[in-house]
């Protein structure tokens, strides 16, 4: 269900990422055709990637590999897309659902995410938000809430808040790594 949120929020980053620097100053400028261009370049999130997992205290590797959206875990990485490299017990962290560290605080810190595609590297940091939006699915809303009648947007709201953070982070560390 979660990936139901995730998968748009990943595609408009995505299609964002696309859109060059001077066409975005410009974004009324763009044509219907252009502006459909970027958004049917983005229907592959989580269709086809590989990512992988790279514990730099105990050597331990994992991936989960996207084949036609259907995921898969192994205990190697062969051809990762995007490799997301950190401490064990970070990696547990980050992946843990009960955990209240938001992944967006502990990029650049606790863990890095590399990839040679920025699109592919996107969706990895989207991935890692899943479990934070999971968390916010389980822990329900109140059905007295006014908000209750709109829990998805609710949902929608936090997942994109979360990615949008976790990219905008990303770019500054990219950024920051370049003019070192």
């Amino acid at each position: 269900m979660l990936m139901e949120y995730l998968g748009p929020v990943v595609d408009g980053c995505r299609a964002a990422l696309n859109v060059s620097v001077k066409e975005a100053k410009n974004l009324h400028e763009i044509s219907e055709e252009r502006f459909e261009e970027y958004m049917q370049a983005t229907m592959e999130s989580f269709k086809n990637i590989t990512l992988c997992f790279r514990a730099t205290d105990s050597d331990e590797i994992a991936s989960i590999v996207f084949n036609n959206g259907k995921p898969e875990v192994f205990d190697e990485c062969i051809e990762p897309d995007v490799e997301i490299v950190a401490e064990h017990h970070a990696l547990l962290d980050i992946l843990d659902t009960d955990s209240k560290v938001l992944p967006s605080d502990r990029l650049g810190a606790d863990f890095h995410v590399t990839g040679v595609d920025s699109l592919d590297v996107v969706q990895g940091l989207g991935l890692l938000c899943y479990p934070s939006l999971l968390r916010v699915a389980q822990s329900g809303i109140d059905p007295s809430s006014l908000l209750s009648e709109d829990a998805d947007a609710v949902i929608m709201a936090t997942a994109s808040d979360l990615v949008i953070k976790m990219i905008r982070k990303w770019i500054d560390i990219q950024i920051k790594d370049y003019n070192n």
